[in-house]
């Protein structure tokens, strides 16, 4: 069995830097003026999962080392380690395991969370290091408490699977199925807890800026956007804005323990979403462009905003991917940065070797994370601390620090419990171009997933559950308004006068409760500030489209399918009756129409399966069960979905034939059965004498039937704009309340 050693370049400065007299008034190195570390210590493991998993629990080490914060005082090598949590607190800490913690402004304190047995969940501990007693936070015993930071005004902030929405369950992840993760703050005596508004993935790692905003990573997914990137919000949870990777900025899949350097600057890891055991290489990110005036004089605003943001790889050599590392370059789980050089010095968190879960997985091994000062500029690492049992992470000087100010709020109680969003001028956008007047309204769309009971699939694409909650109408001016249920992540489309999406946001937003989410535009330029005047728009002057997705969760799928009520699709009712009872004749299993079949061809095997295009409901063949997804979706959904191309992909598959997607995810327009059927003019009002391309409908083509009825046209276009999913609430075959 291999095991990977420790390869440590170390230069003369280093080690003088290193052995500095801490405290003294010998600052020649970065550590100078640095008495002690706090240092987390947790049991080695590879379980981690991917980057926002949390639940992993190994309380000790195979020689019974408890996991433990610990002081390494002097930060050097031959420092002495002091335990300060939690041997001395009581019997009942025996088997804790600590994920992560923060000290607070007058570095007094410590909060963590801590995990205390097999059968309990994380929760909130606070650690007063004068006298070493340590105190649980009062927070839901049932709920998952982790993350920890402090916040000005006596509060923390956390990440926790606690629920913020009434009579419903925390959202599940898109692929592991684990419950997420969303932010919420407390007041250290247990108070006074609140719950953000929710995304439909996770949110982790929160770090406290200078300006007094919060920054975390999201996890962003919505059809083939799958990553975690750097958001801002307020210290309520409110003003949610992109800070860094949305925009061809990031420097890998996901951004993440984030920590600042000076304002605008970050320390940040740079990673793959899984199989890196949370680690990866560092990068120095910049959160905007400094703009100068005629007299090269820095002006008053560094234009902060994630389109202005850049990086620099510190650490080239290391992956970005799932890559396995290599020997001697490994990965950093984390970093904290001792000053604000061009070239920083960091305290880190390294392991060596491949740090990557599967690699390591067949070898019997885990990560051996432990803690370095690294000199970026000579990309040399110098150690200070590691337990070979332990994983050494989240090295942090006991320091005090200047306590932030507490960040505005968005807050406006005349919503009534609702949130209310919408833009100044959508057609201001710095990712779509829009003609003049060519957008009729903006369609909101709210998110859900497999919590309320579904398959692990909602069809063959990469989209979760959806319902629709209606269409704004764009004003004169460019503005619109509309109120939505508060605490529900949503997403928008503008839509054209056939009910067509012309672009999609490509991700989740939601609000709390009386939070007014007003952009500037339809994903306007990101460095331009947003002030809202009430009546400065139309919008305003006309007042918010209610959302009929007002009513409660439960209530919120269709009793009417009509073009102003229907909110949830379900293919084997509401769409299949469209094919049933216009289409089935020519394209069932008989194939009347005589359409080509495709091929789908094993080349490791030289296994294949062909399809034909139909339109019937019966249940997809079980051949097709790896590819097709769910054995409840029916032939009509595989013809115009298609199969899964992810699970092609992975499996090396060939398609060959007559092979066509009819339904291209979030495009109707471009869909080739919506160009086909040639569709009739949705809004402001249905007109079946206006359709949205020159050529001849099909069914006029093929002399067959009669005409989709408007709604129907409507019905399909809602579906495919939403997705092209299979399932929705009004088919939901889990839970019976939902």
């Amino acid at each position: 069995m291999k095991t990977y050693m420790k390869t440590i370049a170390i230069g003369t400065a280093l080690l003088t830097a290193a052995g500095a007299g801490c405290g003294s008034d010998d600052n020649s190195g970065p550590l100078g003026n640095v008495d002690s570390l706090v240092i987390l210590q947790r049991p080695k493991r590879n379980d981690m999962g991917d980057i926002f998993q949390y639940t992993s629990y190994k309380p000790k080490t195979e020689s019974g080392v408890n996991a433990r914060l610990i002081k390494l005082e002097p930060p050097t090598a031959d420092g002495t380690q002091t335990v300060i949590c939690c041997d001395q607190a009581g019997p009942e800490y025996a088997n804790i395991d600590i994920s992560g913690y923060d000290i607070s402004f007058d570095a007094k304190q410590i909060v963590f969370s801590g995990k205390l047995s097999g059968n309990t969940n994380y929760g909130l501990f606070i650690l007063t290091l004068a006298d070493g007693s340590v105190d649980q936070v009062p927070t839901d015993p049932a709920r998952d408490y982790v993350s920890p930071i402090f916040l000005p005004g006596d509060k923390i902030m956390f990440t926790t699977n606690s629920v913020v929405e009434t009579g419903a369950r925390q959202h599940r992840d898109e692929y592991e199925r684990g419950t997420t993760l969303q932010l919420g703050r407390i007041n250290t005596d247990g108070t006074g807890e609140e719950l953000g508004a929710r995304n439909l993935s996770h949110r982790t790692f929160p770090t406290l800026m200078s300006d007094g905003r919060v920054m975390f990573t999201q996890w962003d997914h919505l059809g083939t956007m799958n990553a975690g990137h750097l958001m801002f919000v307020n210290q309520d949870m409110t003003n949610l804005r992109e800070g860094f990777g949305k925009e061809g900025t990031g420097a890998s899949n996901s951004t993440l323990k984030a920590q600042e350097v000076s304002p605008g600057r970050f320390i940040a890891i740079a990673t793959s979403r899984n199989r890196t055991i949370q680690a990866g290489a560092l990068i120095d990110v910049r959160l905007g462009i400094v703009d100068t005036d005629g007299d090269g004089n820095v002006s008053a605003r560094e234009r902060q905003s994630e389109a202005n943001a850049s990086y620099k790889d510190l650490t080239p050599d290391v992956p970005h991917d799932m890559t396995p590392s290599a020997d001697t370059v490994g990965r950093y789980y984390d970093a904290f940065a001792l000053n604000a050089k061009e070239k920083p010095d960091l305290v880190v968190s390294w392991a060596n070797g491949p740090v990557e879960s599967g690699v390591l997985g067949s070898a019997g091994l885990e990560a051996d994370f432990g803690v370095y000062l690294l000199d970026t500029q000579r990309n040399q690492r110098h150690p200070l601390l590691d337990n070979n049992e332990m994983w050494d992470i989240f090295p942090r000087p006991l320091q005090a620090r200047p306590v932030p100010d507490i960040s505005g709020s968005a807050i406006d109680p005349s919503l009534n419990g609702a949130t209310m969003i919408g833009s100044m001028n959508v057609y201001e956008s710095s990712l779509k171009t829009f003609a003049p007047n060519s957008i009729y309204g903006v369609r909101v769309m709210e998110g859900f997933s497999s919590e309320e009971g579904f398959p692990r699939m909602f069809g063959t694409t990469m989209f979760e559950g959806q319902a629709n909650l209606g269409v704004a109408r764009v004003q004169a001016d460019g503005s619109w308004l509309a109120t939505i249920p508060s605490n529900v992540p949503v997403h928008v489309q503008a839509i054209d006068t056939f009910g067509m999406s012309m672009f999609s946001e490509p991700v989740w937003v939601s609000g709390r409760k009386n939070e007014a989410r007003v952009c500037g535009g339809c994903h306007e330029a990101r460095d331009r500030a947003t002030v809202i005047d009430p009546g400065q728009t139309d919008a305003f002057a006309v007042g918010p489209t209610p959302m009929y997705g007002l009513t409660p969760r439960t209530d919120r799928k269709s009793t009417d399918t009509t073009r102003d009520k229907v909110m949830g699709l379900a293919w084997n009712t509401t769409i299949q009756k469209i094919f049933t009872d216009n289409c089935v004749s020519c394209h069932g299993a008989s194939n009347t129409a005589g359409v080509a079949p495709y091929t789908i061809t094993d080349p490791a095997t030289g296994t294949s399966v062909s399809w034909t295009f139909n339109l019937e409901g019966t249940p997809l063949p079980a051949a097709f069960a790896d590819i097709g997804g769910e054995p409840a979706f029916t032939a009509s959904y595989f013809s115009i979905a298609g199969p899964d191309m992810e699970a092609i992909e992975k499996g090396g598959l060939m398609v060959s034939g007559n092979f066509k997607v009819y339904a291209s995810p979030e495009n109707s327009r471009d869909s080739l059965v919506i160009k086909m059927l040639n569709p009739m003019q949705q809004f402001p009002a249905q007109a079946a004498g206006t359709r949205a391309f020159a050529t001849m409908p099909h069914m006029a083509q093929v002399g067959a039937g009669t005409d989709l009825t408007p709604d129907e046209f409507y019905q399909l276009i809602l579906n495919i704009d939403m997705g092209v999913n299979f399932y929705a609430r009004e088919n939901n075959p889990g839970l019976a309340s939902y």
